[in-house]
């Protein structure tokens, strides 16, 4: 077989790839002449270059649609990612399907990750749907500031693998600790919006606005950091009843952890 019609049966694989890595070599595997010629195909992608196009569609699809990274939910997309590494995969190293704009943070972090031996990949931009029950949580605890804890909690109607390949994405990427130093941030940009509605509508004012903000990030997705925090936030009569004010005396903290 040529390694053109090996490519093209490749691309034709790469769905059934993503659905089980353990049951697929790469095209260049035991190649070095055919891995080095793969890998140069990415340069074609380079401004001036004939599949400059290709790279500039990617991103403007993605700008068009949401310009956050689909990996880390906050940062801008700057990078595309081979979700099957072109080190690993490199017949992919040009297909659309497999380049993914993110971030740069994300891109750093994902690397060359590809678990081939467990077949534990992490979510793909395109072809995957994030878990849509309830499985990210916030704990909020009020000493003398606000502390602010990530982790994730098994659901029933999630299966083992699923939330696996949900904890893998986490912890690869460091979205505890990214999404509590965001959250710290969010607090502290809020915090006068706390303290003028509990001032005229007390507890029960803050509550509902707090779950209204709830609400609000949901329409990104349950397990959205925002939605998370403010889940945790309306939920905590402490902060509702004037915990809050803590963020207005010390510095707010992000404590790292996981759980389940």
């Amino acid at each position: 077989m040529g390694a053109r019609t090996g490519i093209i049966n490749a691309y034709s694989d790469y769905e059934d790839v993503l659905r089980d890595i353990r049951r697929f070599t790469s095209l260049s595997n035991g190649s070095d002449v055919l891995t080095k010629a793969l890998l140069g195909n990415y340069a074609l992608l380079d401004r001036g270059r004939p599949l400059e196009d290709l790279r500039n569609s990617i991103f403007l699809t993605a700008l068009s649609q949401n310009s956050r990274c689909p990996l880390c939910e906050r940062a801008q997309v700057c990078a595309l990612d081979h979700f099957l590494p072109k080190n690993h995969f490199p017949e992919y190293s040009i297909l659309a399907d497999n380049l993914i704009p993110v971030c740069e943070r994300c891109n750093r972090l994902k690397g060359d990750e590809c678990d081939r031996a467990g077949g534990l990949l992490m979510f793909h931009a395109y072809f995957d749907e994030f878990p849509d029950e309830e499985i990210l949580f916030t704990q909020i605890d009020i000493d003398k500031t606000v502390s602010i804890r990530y982790f994730l909690r098994h659901s029933d109607g999630i299966d083992d693998f699923t939330f696996k390949r949900v904890e893998k994405q986490f912890e690869t990427l460091g979205l505890f600790d990214f999404y509590q130093m965001e959250a710290v941030s969010e607090l502290t940009d809020q915090v006068d919006l706390y303290d003028e509605t509990y001032g005229s509508l007390g507890d029960s004012g803050l509550r509902s606005t707090l779950s209204a903000l709830a609400r609000g990030a949901e329409r990104k997705g349950v397990n959205h950091w925002k939605a998370a925090l403010y889940r945790a936030l309306s939920r905590s009569a402490e902060f509702c009843s004037g915990g809050y004010r803590k963020l207005l005396t010390a510095p707010t903290t992000a404590t790292s952890g996981h759980g389940r």
